[in-house]
C-alpha cells in the first residue's frame, strides 16, 4: 500500500482550506486503482486521515515535517494541494516503486521542487538536519532560486532522481497562459508554481474545469 500525502497550512497567500484537500482526495480516488491511504498533515480539520501540523508559523517550511520519524509505513507519494490530477497515476507510482527518492523538477529554472515527491524508506535524517538549525539559518542559506526553501534542503542532502528521469515528460505540465493553444491530452498532472496562477483563479482552464472537483 502507498501513502498519498498532502500538507494543508490553513490560509496563507493562496487561501488554502479543507476544500482543496477534498478535491485532491477525490481526484486521487478517481485516478488511482492501487491500494492506498490518503493522509493530510494539517493545522485544521480535513476530510481524511489527519496528522497534526505543528509548524504552522513556518510557511512552506512546514513541509519538512513530512520527514518526521514514525509518521508513515511504506512508500509515500507527496502531492502539493494545487496539483490537478487529470488521468491515472498508477503508472507514475509503478515506475517509481524501485526508486528511493524522486522529486519534481522545473527544468527551465533548474529547480528541484518539493511540489511532487516520492520516497520509500526512512528519511528522518532530513527532519533531524532541519531541526538542528534555526529557521532563520535555513532562510539565510536558501533564499534565492534555484536553491530556495524546504526543497533546497531536500535536494541538497538526499540523492534523488526526478520524475522526468523516469516518466514521459508529457505526463506533467506546468500551467501557462498559452495552454489553450497546446495539446494537453496526455497530461496526468497539471502543475502550478505562481501564487496568482492556481486552480482557484483559473477555473476557465480546460483541465481545471474538468478535473478539479
Amino acid at each position: 500500500m502507498i501513502n498519498i500525502v498532502c500538507v494543508l497550512r490553513f490560509g496563507g497567500k493562496v487561501g488554502y482550506d479543507a476544500s482543496w484537500v477534498e478535491k485532491l482526495k477525490n481526484s486521487v480516488a478517481r485516478n488511482l486503482t492501487l491500494e492506498h491511504k490518503f493522509i493530510c498533515l494539517s493545522d485544521c480539520d480535513v476530510p481524511c486521515e489527519r496528522i497534526e501540523l505543528d509548524m504552522i508559523d513556518n510557511g512552506f517550511w512546514s513541509k519538512m515535517q513530512l520527514f518526521k520519524p514514525g509518521q508513515f509505513s511504506g512508500p509515500v507519494l507527496y502531492i502539493d494541494l494545487d496539483t490537478v490530477i487529470c488521468k491515472s497515476i498508477d503508472e507514475i507510482i509503478n515506475l517509481c516503486k524501485d526508486e528511493k527518492f524522486v522529486m519534481w523538477i522545473e527544468k527551465d529554472k533548474n529547480i528541484h521542487s518539493s511540489a511532487l515527491m516520492y520516497w520509500n524508506g526512512d528519511y528522518s535524517n532530513l527532519w533531524n538536519l532541519y531541526k538542528s538549525k534555526s529557521l532563520d539559518y535555513w532562510k539565510s542559506l536558501y533564499s534565492t532560486p534555484p536553491l530556495y526553501g524546504d526543497q533546497a534542503i531536500v535536494s541538497e542532502h538526499i540523492a534523488h532522481k526526478t520524475f522526468l528521469d523516469i516518466c514521459p515528460p508529457e505526463w506533467f505540465h506546468i500551467v501557462s497562459k498559452h495552454d489553450k493553444l497546446l495539446n494537453l491530452t496526455n497530461v496526468k498532472m497539471l502543475m502550478f508554481r505562481k501564487v496568482k496562477q492556481k486552480p482557484s483563479t483559473m477555473m476557465d482552464h480546460e483541465l481545471v474545469k474538468e478535473h478539479w472537483k
